[in-house]
């Protein structure tokens, strides 16, 4: 499906930074500014090894909101009395930063820790170091009651490469995925609509078309903001300017009327009416142009 234009976005991601000592950012400002543009979903991930003054702030601000709050932290983060503390709080779903097969097990022994918490779930975090585990992540998923797994988008916002699976590469994973029985129960949250064809060859990625700048908006560690975390490019940062100025720009406004438009490069594919372009982000931060197809259709 093709979600409607939005003048405002319902989702939100915000990365808190890596040395929370540097920050001047105003943590119950931009509180007050996600309650007053009613988001309704946003995704924090805190990289430091445990929870900052900033994000144990925003979790306190935001308790008493209708805002769907997911949490995205280290294992190191966690103990009894985080995971107590944070059953308390407005987190709907806690997820583990994994990258490795060993970072699953860890999640499976805090599931099987005394005392409350809240849902626990994985972020896997896709590269090229780590995407032919797939399979043996979501078995190891499955076969230790873990029913959340979630593969992030890719923060693009430094000299990271730009990851991308080119189709042999699907296909050999897409074969060994179909051999694995998955329960019911099991959410599985992917934002890459080729990575979505990988787990789901038969059913249509769930947003349509790149959702940058309409359904979603990005904070970074600095405050900057962006159309989305897999497209660096610069709405405004707020340390200057406030999140509802940001969202009712000019700026946001022109760049989603061009992201509607698909990229030069994908007008003669027939599969343009599925994928619109796939992911603007890495077509973007390849090649600096918006008429570039996003490389992982290749």
């Amino acid at each position: 499906m093709n979600i409607t234009e939005l003048k405002t976005p319902i989702r939100l991601y915000w990365d808190l930074p890596s040395r929370p000592a540097d920050t001047n950012l105003d943590y119950q400002g931009i509180c007050e500014q996600i309650i007053s543009l009613r988001i309704l979903s946003l995704g924090i991930t805190e990289p430091a090894p445990a929870l900052s003054d900033g994000c144990l702030t925003i979790l306190d601000r935001l308790k008493k909101h209708p805002i769907a709050v997911s949490l995205t932290v280290c294992s190191s983060a966690l103990d009894a009395a985080t995971l107590s503390a944070l059953h308390g709080s407005n987190v709907r779903l806690l997820l583990v930063r994994a990258t490795k097969l060993d970072d699953l097990r860890i999640v499976t022994r805090l599931m099987a820790s005394d005392g409350p918490k809240p849902p626990l779930g994985v972020s896997f975090e896709v590269s090229a170091d780590n995407f032919r585990i797939l399979p043996e992540a979501l078995s190891c998923c499955i076969g230790n009651g873990i029913r959340h797994l979630v593969l992030p988008m890719q923060r693009l916002n430094g000299d990271e490469d730009c990851f991308h699976l080119e189709r042999s590469g699907r296909e050999a994973l897409t074969s060994r995925l179909a051999a694995i029985d998955r329960p019911g129960d099991l959410k599985i949250t992917i934002h890459d609509p080729f990575l979505w064809r990988v787990f789901f060859p038969a059913v249509s990625f769930p947003d349509g078309s790149c959702q940058a700048a309409n359904t979603m908006l990005y904070i970074d560690g600095n405050g900057d903001v962006h159309p989305c975390p897999t497209l660096p490019y610069r709405l405004g940062n707020l340390a200057h300017t406030t999140l509802r100025t940001i969202v009712e720009s000019a700026e946001k406004t022109e760049l989603r009327k061009r992201l509607t438009i698909p990229p030069a490069g994908c007008t003669s594919c027939a599969e343009l009416d599925q994928c619109r372009g796939g992911c603007r982000g890495r077509g973007h931060f390849l090649t600096e142009s918006w008429d570039e197809a996003d490389p992982g259709c290749r």
